[in-house]
């Protein structure tokens, strides 16, 4: 079966599109369709508990369960023995969730390392991005040359995940900036428009001190169009204010009402960690040289 669209959709965060697209295959039932369904589902806030149905789906509800509690137990158990690479893929997406990144690691390269096929160039994806937050680009990198050189003839269904992957690593690692990942991520844009892909092509901007392409793309996410579409300014409110805060400090402005909003909503988001961990630092040198005088 031909997944293109499918993922397509997905990775370029048009959930709806997604669900539209395997709706037409509902008489088919297996794990690659599942697994896109659930994420989808998960995405837009509508994922609902099949219990018993497959075992896949009872993995799911595990990790859906994790995602309230943080207890990693109930989704490790509900793994079993000869798990799937899309089993592996939702036990390394909640140790990460955890900041376990080598433990993540691990478990993405005993499902990649094995001999099955299907949804191992999802987890090969997620694996990179576990590397590249635990600051091991170069890790990322042999991954994703190992992959490529053991499968030079992958589907074009997974073509984008190669790309986004390599996307990943040239984003990180701040290489192909100007040439291949820019057009990757405007001909994402063009072709499938989306929240999701408008942040990235913004991100990327913003990487490159492309002040007035930035400025542009923010007011274009703000326009009625893009704030129609509830459940993705929803999904990707936190991002969205992240990038402003940054184009409003390059700009030379002050950004502490966006950090303020966006602590109220994402209080764990990595910009607020950061601004708070240099806030601390700074009250520490005023109280070291204070006690000076």
């Amino acid at each position: 079966m031909d997944y293109f669209t499918v993922k397509q959709q997905y990775y370029t965060g048009n959930y709806k599109q997604s669900l539209q697209e395997i709706a037409k295959h509902n008489k088919i039932q297996d794990d690659t369709l599942f697994f896109y369904r659930a994420k989808c589902c998960l995405a837009l806030g509508q994922y609902e508990k099949l219990s018993g149905q497959t075992r896949l789906g009872d993995i799911f509800d595990a990790y859906v369960d994790f995602l309230s509690s943080k207890d990693l137990s109930k989704l490790e158990a509900s793994i079993g023995e000869a798990p799937s690479p899309f089993a592996l893929h939702l036990l390394a997406s909640g140790q990460c969730i955890l900041g376990q990144y080598d433990e993540s690691l691990n478990t993405c390269v005993q499902g990649i390392d094995s001999d099955e096929e299907v949804g191992t160039p999802e987890l090969l994806l997620l694996c990179i991005q576990v590397a590249l937050l635990n600051g091991q680009p170069s890790i990322a990198t042999t991954m994703l040359q190992n992959y490529v050189s053991a499968n030079e003839g992958y589907s074009s269904d997974n073509e984008i995940i190669i790309n986004l992957a390599e996307s990943y690593i040239n984003f990180a690692t701040n290489k192909e900036t100007t040439i291949s990942n820019f057009y990757f991520y405007e001909e994402l844009c063009q072709t499938f428009p989306s929240w999701k892909t408008q942040l990235s092509l913004l991100n990327l901007h913003l990487q490159q001190s492309h002040i007035p392409e930035a400025q542009s793309i923010i007011e274009l996410l703000e326009s009625e169009y893009y704030q129609q579409q509830k459940e993705s300014a929803q999904l990707y409110a936190k991002d969205f204010l992240s990038a402003k805060i940054t184009l409003t400090i390059m700009n030379g402005g002050k950004a502490d009402d966006l950090r303020d909003q966006l602590f109220e909503l994402a209080p764990d988001h990595p910009l607020c960690e950061a601004h708070k961990e240099n806030n601390a630092k700074f009250d520490e040198i005023v109280a070291k040289y204070s006690a000076w005088e």
